[in-house]
């Protein structure tokens, strides 16, 4: 397992190497997966943000009139907790920083930070986007708004200290949704699409793209709303949970990157 983790990291290095090059300005390649668990997720869920809290999941659920955020247990299910939004917000990302989870509002310009044991409301944030995507890299939030653009927010005041503009080659990567930040990486699904893709928070270049058609083909119900959303890294098994809204199954993946050929000089 050490040697696999150590090859791994080594090919995550080595594609961020070669996407600072001025040649590499090429469509990225594709990562693949293997499903290591399938389990039972709640079709009511309108998933919008979706992160692993040691052996929980919390998770927001959108629509207006029908937002809440959830948490249960990974292993089983069990719903452990549960609160509804005001009938006025729809719900979109969210993320957990030490005690609070801070949760965005899609067209309401602003976001909360909630206590994380009850969901209680602590301190409402302004949004000058809309508000779709959140992770944290350790050092800011970053943040979609279904543009190309990804948005640097300071832990504290949520404050805009940075804006990272996001390219798949020469094309802009628009439809930037929910956030996951992991193994150096920000990764982000691609709003109505069945792809995921892996961005350096150094350039915005996306160094590679994981496709995951085969998962949401078992879940076509006839609403084109209801698409793959929702990547957590769980950092127990270095695999990442992934699921869609209203879909009845989540699925762990293990993502092996792609291998690139070093660049000969």
């Amino acid at each position: 397992m050490k040697k696999w983790f150590s090859k791994k990291f080594q090919t995550v290095a080595l594609v961020l190497l070669i996407c600072g090059m001025p040649a590499a300005r090429v469509l990225a390649a594709e990562a693949t997966y293997t499903i290591l668990e399938t389990a039972d997720h709640d079709p009511t869920l309108f998933t919008q943000g979706f992160v692993v809290d040691e052996d929980e999941l919390i998770e927001s659920s959108g629509l207006y009139g029908q937002s809440r955020i959830v948490r249960y247990k990974t292993a089983t299910g069990q719903l452990m907790q549960s609160k509804a939004l005001p009938s006025s917000v729809f719900a979109e990302g969210l993320h957990k920083l030490n005690d609070s989870v801070y949760l965005l509002t899609w067209r309401e310009n602003f976001a909360y930070r909630l206590d994380a044991a009850d969901f209680s409301m602590q301190q409402r944030f302004v949004l000058e986007t809309e508000g779709w995507g959140l992770t944290h890299d350790g050092k800011h939030f970053i943040q979609s708004d279904g543009s190309n653009v990804l948005y640097f927010r300071n832990s504290s005041t949520f404050k805009v200290e940075k804006q990272l503009p996001v390219y798949n080659g020469m094309r802009r990567q628009k439809n930037l949704n929910e956030l996951e930040y992991a193994w150096g990486l920000i990764w982000a699904n691609v709003y109505m699409t069945p792809a995921i893709v892996a961005i350096s928070p150094d350039n915005g270049c996306v160094v590679f793209s994981l496709d995951l058609s085969r998962i949401a083909a078992r879940h076509r119900d006839g609403n084109p709303g209801h698409v793959l959303n929702g990547i957590a890294y769980d950092p127990r098994r270095d695999a990442f949970w992934v699921t869609g809204k209203c879909w009845n199954k989540r699925y762990l993946i293990q993502i092996t990157p792609p291998k690139i050929a070093t660049p000969k000089d």
